[in-house]
């Protein structure tokens, strides 16, 4: 539930599920993720910005790494910039500023170009500090979708921008979760090899299916596509993985889903089981053998950690 108080036609107050939330000008409301709950998009003033944060702590603003600002601009239609500025006394990553900030430039660029979806709104390097925002535009009911799907597209573009950057993204060290494997790594290379629509689907009704996606056939109908997303090694030996695999290659091709692009219900045609590391053990005959119906196991892509390497070396590479 969103709230807000008005004195003269001015916003002065506003609650989101019984909380105050801060503002330092009356003109960008911080808004925690965690307060969001089933707040509708609907609610949100026309015209007013929120900057999603982490949280707020005893009055301390616990800010993302990207700030992301959403504005409502019609009925379930919010703007949604991702802004940041900085400087190069405090950078420490593994290459330098200027090299990452313009990788990840020409990545927002091609994607302008090739998806549509995003816009490069600024980019300026004074020497000191480098500022970029890009923008797209999301629209669904709920807000803690919108908030999700914006997390996505920056986890995206980080993900492209520091695969092409040369990150050292297979080092067991540095890579942290099955999340950030799929947003920043598997996702975008999705998106690049040419496919459709791709969501991050991962919640408690998946139905084994991490991703969604979609392709035109060459007899220019629609392809839906989704793909299972492991972190590790799959094991032949393991009677767990294997099944658990299984099961959720079952529900995946019977369980329809709601497409927000088509708005209808469909059923997947392909599934791509896709790891960071190995398939070991026969694991992937003792998968198959497990399948009894032919036309699932001929609709079934095995994808591991050196496929996937291989891949981005192919499609995630600066012209």
């Amino acid at each position: 539930m969103i709230k807000v108080e008005e004195v003269d036609g001015e916003i002065v107050d506003i609650h989101v599920n019984g909380e105050s939330i801060k503002t330092a000008d009356l003109e960008v409301w911080y808004l925690p993720k965690k307060l969001i709950g089933d707040s509708k998009v609907e609610n949100l003033p026309i015209g007013t910005r929120f900057e999603f944060c982490r949280n707020i702590r005893n009055g301390v603003i616990e800010i993302d790494s990207i700030p992301t600002i959403i504005e409502r601009i019609a009925g379930n239609k919010v703007q949604v910039v991702f802004s940041e500025l900085i400087t190069r006394k405090y950078w420490d990553g593994k290459i330098g500023l200027k090299e990452y900030m313009t990788t990840k430039k020409s990545v927002i660029e091609d994607r302008a170009k090739e998806a549509g979806d995003i816009e490069l709104l600024t980019y300026h390097d004074d020497g000191v500090y480098i500022q970029l925002e890009y923008a797209t535009e999301l629209e669904d009911e709920k807000l803690i979708q919108v908030a999700q799907m914006a997390e996505q597209i920056s986890e995206e573009i980080e993900g492209a921008t520091e695969i092409i950057a040369g990150r050292n993204i297979w080092n067991p060290e540095d890579s942290e979760n099955e999340k950030e494997f799929t947003l920043r790594t598997v996702i975008p290379i999705i998106r690049k090899i040419g496919f459709n629509s791709v969501k991050y689907n991962h919640g408690k009704r998946e139905y084994g299916r991490d991703i969604l996606f979609n392709r035109i056939t060459e007899f220019q109908e629609i392809e839906f596509w989704a793909a299972q997303v492991k972190f590790g090694d799959i094991s032949g030996s393991a009677g767990g993985d294997i099944d658990e695999i299984i099961a959720q290659i079952d529900d995946a091709f019977k369980m329809p889903f709601y497409d927000v692009y088509t708005k209808q219900k469909n059923r997947i045609s392909k599934l791509a089981i896709i790891i960071s590391g190995k398939f070991t053990n026969n694991a992937i005959e003792k998968i198959c053998e497990k399948i009894e119906k032919h036309s699932t196991r001929n609709n079934l892509v095995f994808i591991d950690g050196e496929k996937i390497r291989s891949l981005s070396d192919q499609y995630l590479k600066l012209a």
